[in-house]
């Protein structure tokens, strides 16, 4: 379905794709492969305001199964180069340095394994804090995780169920959000999906310490003395579940 209206000052675009698959622009538009995270979902809506002084797009919305984006702009300047004067290098910090990509480059998180879990200290949904140290004694399962990912959402179901089957004396369950980390934004979240484990705001230090780069879903297992004992990344239902139980239960 295509919708499109003209206004005073704008003109509005929206467009609804009902698919048996969701629907994603790459340049132009791909099918994307079903996933857990789509709850059954396939439509895929694209909003677009166009500005009628420039002509140019000043506000784009995209909805999907697994989140909801919207990006806005504002005091556009365009560039009024020629393509004979654009220099690319002259974006580039001074001390910038460009190597060839290799395995090196990739996030290295496994290497925590054997040590003790970086601390912190962060706010919950309620904006309550809690500290790593506090719960030290337990077995600890840490989801770095983030509003709008897919996968972390298709986890959520196991992630209670695992809260819900172990005792709270011996294992705690937290979810530290990497991405949106606004106090009302895990609120909503933590309300919509019923959560029975803490969902916390995390900080670009935890991201640093963790070495996720931001990617998510990363799970992190701690012992007792809060050494990390397993890292998981990503998310499967049919290999992720059975891997945490069972190093849980190594543990517990």
């Amino acid at each position: 379905m295509v919708d499109l209206q003209e206004f005073d000052e704008y003109y509005y675009f929206k467009l609804v794709i009902n698919e048996d698959r969701q629907v994603e622009f790459f340049g132009k538009a791909y099918y994307m492969p079903d996933t857990p995270s789509n709850y059954g979902i396939t439509t895929s809506i694209y909003e677009l305001w166009i500005s009628k002084l420039n002509n140019l797009p000043y506000k784009y919305r995209r909805e999907m199964s697994h989140g909801i984006s919207v990006h806005t702009v504002s005091n556009v300047e365009l560039n009024k180069l020629s393509l004979s004067d654009f220099n690319i290098y002259a974006y580039f910090p001074a001390d910038y340095e460009i190597k060839p990509y290799s395995i090196n480059n990739q996030r290295q998180e496994l290497t925590l394994v054997g040590e003790k879990a970086p601390d912190w200290t962060l706010n919950d949904e309620n904006e309550q804090k809690i500290a790593l140290s506090s719960l030290k004694g337990k077995v600890v399962l840490i989801q770095l995780t983030g509003i709008g990912c897919g996968p972390c959402q298709a986890a959520i179901p196991f992630l209670k169920e695992l809260k819900a089957k172990y005792s709270e004396d011996k294992f705690e369950l937290v979810a530290i959000e990497t991405w949106m980390r606004k106090p009302p934004a895990l609120r909503n979240y933590s309300k919509k999906h019923e959560l029975n484990y803490r969902l916390l705001s995390g900080t670009d230090e935890v991201v640093t310490d963790y070495r996720t780069g931001g990617a998510a879903p990363v799970f992190f297992l701690l012992d007792r003395e809060q050494k990390i004992r397993k890292v998981f990344t990503g998310y499967s239902e049919e290999v992720t579940n059975p891997e945490i139980t069972a190093a849980l239960n190594e543990l517990l």
